[in-house]
């Protein structure tokens, strides 16, 4: 099993490899994706509420909505990247005032590749050990991507 990369790691190494890209600090369009991805977050939690909720689904939405909430941070400093480990370690690096938890993105991406190449299944059990702080951290991305907004 690869030793796990430090997010300077990660960084670096994208860096090195010319992955991270120039992007358009656009307000309009980071306040139009920022409502997207919130009435997906709605959604997604009203699909926590039906008794046979397929729990796999609910992950995904939540880790896109993380996911993209994350890129919208990276265009505040005028970069974008496909890759989701360095899009995460960006995070991390560049807005620690966040105080974000590596391990944790490194985990709910693991836990999505395996289901999206492996054909892994996310269970109910899974979901709830990472459902607690994939809220949490939905909300500290989208309130401070609304108060870097006032100020662009």
């Amino acid at each position: 099993m690869p030793k796990e990369k430090t997010p300077e790691e990660v960084y670096d190494e994208l860096v090195t490899g010319g992955l991270y890209e120039e992007a358009n600090l656009d307000g309009d369009e980071i306040g139009k994706v920022l409502k997207l991805a919130a009435e997906d977050y709605g959604f997604g939690k009203e699909l926590r509420k039906i008794s046979n909720a397929n729990w796999r689904v609910i992950f995904n939405i939540n880790y896109d909505v993380l996911r993209e909430l994350c890129d919208q941070m990276m265009r505040f400093k005028k970069q974008k990247i496909s890759n989701h480990q360095g899009l995460f370690a960006f995070v991390m690096l560049k807005f620690p005032e966040l105080e974000l938890d590596w391990k944790f993105f490194e985990t709910i991406r693991n836990v999505r590749n395996q289901n999206k190449y492996k054909g892994a299944d996310i269970t109910r059990d899974m979901w709830k050990k990472v459902e607690f702080q994939m809220d949490l951290y939905i909300s500290t991305l989208k309130k401070e991507i609304e108060r870097r907004l006032k100020i662009v």
